[in-house]
């Protein structure tokens, strides 16, 4: 079993394409649950947001 595998696909939605791969895992599999796009659209900028104060 690989140590690291590929989280996500490298085919990315406009939610995914600026995160770093676990958050877009994590907002691919909240998606596949059917949370509602607004959510995942704060969280995806909340991530991003956190990312650059970094």
């Amino acid at each position: 079993m690989p140590i690291k595998q590929r989280l996500v696909e490298d085919d990315r939605d406009e939610l995914t394409e600026d995160v770093d791969d676990l958050d877009a895992a994590y907002i691919q599999t909240l998606k596949d649950l059917g949370v509602d796009r607004d959510l995942l659209e704060q969280f995806r900028d909340l991530t991003l947001e956190n990312k650059t104060e970094d």
